[in-house]
């Protein structure tokens, strides 16, 4: 990790935990290729969970393009529900489907934004928890449409725990700018020395944060992140609570401390 950033912290106590929304806190219901396939196959398209999963690299490819030429695309839900129309159209492209490919797409991202569409991986729960019974102000800070904190998070159950949402549709802007953990810091009222981000994203949550001065720990569920990085790294958010006392947390009545690492 980049011991100055954790340095910054050194004899301030550590008031909020900020978390990205997507694959780190909540995961699709079903797989993905799947959900494409059994849409797909409602439409009359022969297509079956195992292709799909082939054409996502391309598909995703296609959408990280997308991202650079416009950076700010998660920051309106017209661009962010093309954006997602477009990946799934590419991904029946891919695997060679022929047809009304934007009306099957179009079903695919409705069905994304219903509740139930999404669920909560099973370390949140207790996570959020422990950090709220440590009287820790939590927070999330995501790329989604506006429909993220009332359809999709809050029927999952975290409303007791969470105490904002900053969503880039929302602010109408997107990671890995600093201006959604800048909004963050003021709905939690605290200093970036007294704040930490943790997300899936090394550029989006880790950079993203950094940029505003917060420190961010990687979570890499599913170990993509072999290589060493400048940050604390987990593999599950069981690891958080612990990870933090490694940085030198003290516990009191009137807060956690974080030290340099």
């Amino acid at each position: 990790m980049d011991p100055t950033l954790y340095a910054k912290t050194l004899g301030q106590k550590l008031r909020a935990v900020f978390f990205d929304a997507g694959l780190t806190l909540i995961r699709s219901e079903l797989p993905l290729a799947e959900r494409c396939a059994q849409t797909a196959r409602t439409y009359g398209f022969s297509v079956t969970s195992e292709q799909v999963e082939k054409a996502l690299p391309s598909a995703m490819s296609k959408m990280l393009q997308s991202h650079r030429d416009d950076p700010n695309i998660w920051s309106s839900d017209a661009k962010v529900a093309r954006l997602w129309r477009e990946y799934y159209i590419n991904v029946f492209r891919e695997v060679g489907v022929d047809g009304d490919l934007e009306t099957c797409a179009e079903e695919i991202y409705a069905q994304y934004n219903r509740p139930g569409a999404w669920t909560l991986y099973p370390d949140v729960l207790p996570t959020l928890q422990n950090l709220n019974e440590q009287k820790y102000i939590i927070g999330v800070i995501s790329d989604w449409s506006s429909n993220l904190p009332a359809e999709i998070l809050l029927p999952l159950g975290v409303g007791p725990y969470i105490d904002f949402m900053v969503v880039s549709t929302i602010q109408r802007e997107a990671k890995p700018g600093a201006g959604l953990y800048r909004e963050a810091l003021a709905r939690a009222n605290v200093g970036p020395e007294q704040a930490i981000h943790v997300g899936d994203n090394y550029i989006n949550d880790i950079l993203g944060a950094r940029a505003a001065g917060i420190p961010g720990v990687l979570l890499d569920r599913d170990e993509r992140y072999l290589f060493a990085v400048d940050c604390p790294r987990i593999t599950t958010l069981h690891e958080l609570p612990p990870l933090l006392d490694a940085l030198g947390q003290t516990k009191s009545g009137s807060g956690p401390n974080i030290h340099s690492h």
